[in-house]
């Protein structure tokens, strides 16, 4: 016992004797030179020429805006004056305009996450990033679980693209976050979808359409439907939509109302059940199944869990999008769902057509309309056929 102790004497004296600086290596070489950023986002914009984006942080004591949500890095969207200017915010209008409406402008401007010009030139396609600006207001939303605006940043052609949109690619890099310099104010969505469809009456043959389906589908099981998707709603998060003008219904037959309700009625909508696999099968009308690929398959049994908005930058430089998994399937649950759709784009524009389908591509008349529940790209010539 004796001789433990003493054992266990010399081994604690040995140990304590071993102190840090003994272990510590003398470096070789010099040091190298560090040639990042040296000042904050922060200090950069204070030394910067943007005196009415500087104007509007001063008036909405954006300084303590940022404490209260604890943005140790973050990104910031700034205008140029002269685009400021171009909209009609000058700085003479920043001193009169209400707190209210400064917030709602600069917040919708100022992201809370970073994304440096060097990652930028890593995506392929866009990055959702979540804007400070929100509203509890609108369905099944509250103040404690807000609607979140989103800016979605990519890189095409060398040029910054915003929602879709191109913007020449102007960076201040600093050590906590980065300045994106744009040559126009960007205008939050007003709108859902369902206003800008129902309110142009060449969508008329697509609102009729969905109220075929959705009232089949209500008097058969008395939920599903479409149309209820295209009102912003926390139940389902914004998706894209590829929406056919009554143009592109003609082409495919469809002339008059009562030929979108033939197709309707041609087979039964039938009930949910569980297939030969164990998945759970909701069925769709024979009218329905022909552009659920339009809308990636969402409808009011299959809703967005999350936002999953495609801008046109997205389809021209994502092939990955061709059959990707949207969600996996389970047993006694929905089957995987997946973006059915192909890609391609050209000096005419982009082209999309069904995933294995032999019929041709169509164009995209117009792209990257942009709305509180998600983003529209509108087809003219033809339907996404099987």
């Amino acid at each position: 016992m004796k001789f433990f102790i003493y054992t266990m004497t010399l081994f604690m004296l040995f140990f304590s004797a071993c102190r840090l600086k003994d272990a510590q290596v003398t470096p070789v070489g010099e040091p190298l030179p560090y040639n990042g950023p040296s000042q904050t986002v922060k200090q950069l914009l204070d030394g910067s020429g943007f005196t009415i984006y500087k104007a509007i942080w001063k008036k909405v004591n954006m300084d303590s805006v940022i404490s209260a949500n604890g943005l140790q890095a973050y990104t910031l969207l700034v205008p140029a004056d002269e685009a400021f200017t171009k909209a009609g915010v000058t700085l003479a209008a920043v001193n009169t305009m209400p707190v209210a409406d400064l917030d709602s402008l600069l917040f919708y401007h100022v992201v809370d996450t970073w994304l440096s010009g060097d990652q930028l030139k890593t995506l392929t396609g866009s990055n959702a990033m979540r804007s400070l600006l929100t509203r509890g207001d609108l369905p099944n939303y509250s103040d404690r679980f807000p609607y979140y605006y989103y800016q979605y940043l990519g890189l095409h052609d060398g040029k910054l693209v915003i929602n879709g949109k191109p913007h020449p690619l102007k960076t201040l890099e600093g050590t906590n976050g980065t300045l994106y310099v744009l040559d126009e104010l960007l205008k939050k969505p007003e709108q859902d979808m369902i206003d800008y469809l129902k309110n142009n009456p060449d969508f008329s043959m697509l609102m009729e359409a969905c109220r075929i389906n959705d009232s089949i589908y209500q008097l058969n099981w008395g939920s599903q439907g479409f149309t209820k998707l295209l009102s912003t709603d926390a139940n389902s998060k914004q998706f894209t939509f590829f929406a056919p003008t009554n143009h592109a219904f003609q082409q495919a037959g469809f002339n008059t109302v009562d030929d979108l309700r033939q197709r309707a009625l041609r087979w039964e909508v039938g009930y949910q059940h569980y297939d030969e696999n164990g998945y759970y099968v909701t069925p769709y009308t024979s009218l329905d199944s022909m552009f659920l690929s339009n809308h990636l398959d969402y409808s009011g049994a299959t809703q967005a869990e999350y936002p999953m908005q495609l801008f046109s930058n997205d389809l021209m430089d994502n092939p990955a999008l061709a059959n990707y998994l949207i969600k996996a399937g389970s047993l006694y649950h929905p089957p995987s769902q997946y973006i059915r759709l192909v890609f391609t784009h050209s000096a005419a524009g982009i082209m999309v057509r069904q995933l294995n389908s032999p019929s041709p591509a169509v164009p995209l008349a117009t792209t990257d309309l942009l709305f509180r529940n998600g983003v529209i790209h509108v087809i003219n010539d033809g339907m996404l056929m099987p």
